[in-house]
């Protein structure tokens, strides 16, 4: 077949049957490519008649020098988030690459035309589901990528991640050694969970642990990520339940949120009702009190999960490809001994 400028090298992948690294590792005389993969590809070739041009060969070189943070926005972007981006950010320029954060809804096509372009050398991936086709279409085509989160089968994938099912267990320790025992859970809202959000289910296993480990009579409420939504459901929670002494909340800044309704109903924090939150640190010390959170490391996350990537890139390997950051505990001010709370309550 005569020469074909409108052939590209995603054709030939697709008709090989191969990655489109794959084709691009034999345009450029790449050893670790089995010969009967070579030979196979260049018949295609052939018979295309494909013209390597320049963005397969920007594509075989990666001289982009960009990552990209996928993050599709069904929401404005927390404060816990935009640590995630300042920390890969932060990564990038260090390595002297540039960093994108793309936020257009991604479908199937979208993630193959990006990594067809070559615009980019490696993406981060966010919100990360249990199965995601995300990471099966990245991995099945050879493109560098890490996640910040983790599938149910993580086999030979990088990423970044905390304990969250660790995390809410230490919660609950916390609250336990308070001497609090009617305790309420805030989980992450139900399509979270029916989407197999990592966190989300993960977050479950954690609290389902507490409750055995402890022996607690725990009652779990899946609220939305919002201020409003946080504060009318801590409202209908004390209402079904007004014995509980203590919450422990999945939601981050929103939290704010269990504060107003508490105290809207007459219970002051940490003084007769404790609160055990998820963020970061510059937000649970804007909370009124400060809030004892389960730190949430976003920024380190962020920026480690640039660094694996660009070493990915630029050595095709990772030393440490599986980060699982341990829970930790910060005491502030929103948390109290329930015997402290009854002596004080009785006082009079």
């Amino acid at each position: 077949m005569s020469e074909n400028s409108e052939v590209t090298i995603f054709d030939v992948a697709e008709a090989a049957g191969v990655s489109i690294t794959t084709v691009s590792r034999i345009l450029n005389n790449k050893p670790d490519v089995a010969e009967s993969t070579r030979q196979r590809v260049q018949k295609v070739i052939d018979e295309l008649g494909f013209i390597p041009h320049a963005q397969a060969q920007r594509l075989a070189s990666r001289k982009s020098r960009t990552i990209a943070l996928l993050f599709p926005l069904e929401r404005a972007v927390s404060p816990l988030e935009q640590d995630f981006i300042v920390g890969g950010a932060a990564a990038a320029g260090e390595e002297n690459f540039f960093f994108n954060f793309i936020t257009a809804p991604i479908t199937e096509s979208s993630l193959l035309n990006l990594y067809r372009s070559a615009q980019v050398d490696g993406i981060i991936l966010m919100e990360i589901h249990l199965d995601d086709w995300r990471v099966k279409l990245l991995r099945d085509n050879d493109f560098p990528f890490v996640m910040i989160g983790r599938c149910a089968d993580n086999e030979g994938l990088n990423f970044v991640d905390l304990d969250f099912d660790a995390a809410i267990v230490t919660a609950f320790d916390h609250l336990v050694e308070l001497g609090h025992r009617q305790i309420g859970f805030l989980a992450l809202p139900a399509h979270m969970r029916e989407q197999q959000y990592g966190p989300a289910i993960r977050s479950l296993t954690g609290y389902e642990r507490a409750r055995q480990k402890h022996g607690l009579d725990v009652r779990i409420w899946e609220v939305n990520i919002a201020v409003e939504d946080m504060f009318e459901a801590t409202l209908d929670i004390l209402d079904e339940q007004p014995d509980l002494t203590a919450l422990v909340a999945m939601q981050g800044s929103p939290t704010v949120g269990v504060i107003r309704a508490l105290r809207q109903a007459g219970r002051t924090v940490p003084d007769d009702f404790s609160v055990v939150g998820f963020a970061t640190a510059n937000v649970a010390e804007l909370i009124t009190p400060p809030l004892t959170v389960i730190d949430f490391p976003a920024f380190t996350m962020g920026y480690q999960a640039a660094k694996m990537l660009i070493d990915q890139i630029n050595k095709n390997s990772v030393e440490n490809g599986q980060i699982l950051l341990p829970s930790e505990l910060i005491v502030r001010k929103s948390t109290k001994p329930i015997n402290a709370v009854i002596s004080d309550s009785g006082e009079g």
